[in-house]
């Protein structure tokens, strides 16, 4: 198989985000650095930074309830505390799927899974993430209207909302994409000031009355589900 399967299958990240471990030169495949078109044979000899590399004989798959206040990173510059700190030992080898930013809360899943992982995550599959949101003011019509049609955050970038449904408490709003901070930015493009943003669903799969800063196994409905979206 291609080297960068292999890595995913190792619970590294999805096919497309351990390239970037080919490229800073972290791999090696029989002592030597391989391309991105490598394929790894059975009995070769596969190393992160030295250390030997086996394909996970048993995937395992979290969901997460985020705090607010946690980074979505396996550790941080600044010494900001991390999603990381709230997982057990057992599980800390697992990456996280859909970031959050340090400021949202949520539904995160955590697996080991990198087929999954990429078809999650990647645009093309365009799998659904709503959210619980509150604006300090309401949205009008024309708002609403504006986050379906697509809105120009930056210079020849277009985000837009799949779903834009009121609550009582806020909104619930759809994504296809997932961008970096893209309900934010969204909002913020409508002179929107965001006090709160929650994932609450992800690929059909509902956070449900999970405690924030807790995590549990995916049951195999939900984990077919996630397979079959």
């Amino acid at each position: 198989m291609r080297i960068n399967r292999y890595l995913a299958q190792c619970g590294l990240g999805s096919r497309r985000s351990v390239e970037d471990l080919i490229h800073f030169g972290r791999v090696t495949v029989n002592g030597v650095k391989p391309e991105l078109g490598t394929q790894v044979a059975e009995g070769d000899d596969v190393q992160l930074d030295g250390k030997s590399l086996k394909p996970a004989a048993v995937f395992t798959y979290l969901i997460f309830n985020k705090p607010p206040g946690y980074l979505c990173s396996r550790g941080d510059t600044h010494d900001r505390p991390t999603v990381y700190d709230l997982l057990p030992e057992e599980h800390q080898s697992l990456h996280y799927v859909g970031r959050l930013d340090m400021d949202s809360r949520g539904l995160l899943f955590f697996t080991n899974d990198g087929d999954l992982t990429l078809k999650l995550t990647h645009p093309s599959q365009g799998v659904l993430r709503s959210y619980a949101v509150r604006t300090k003011n309401p949205l009008s019509e024309e708002d609403v209207l504006d986050l379906l049609g697509g809105i120009e955050v930056e210079p020849g970038v277009v985000f837009r909302a799949a779903e834009v449904e009121p609550t009582q408490t806020g909104y619930r709003l759809s994504l296809r994409e997932g961008k970096k901070r893209e309900i934010r930015r969204l909002l913020h493009a409508l002179h929107h000031h965001v006090t709160d943003l929650k994932r609450i669903a992800f690929g059909g799969v509902r956070l449900g009355d999970l405690p924030e800063g807790k995590w549990r196994k995916m049951t195999e409905e939900e984990v077919e589900t996630l397979k079959g979206e």
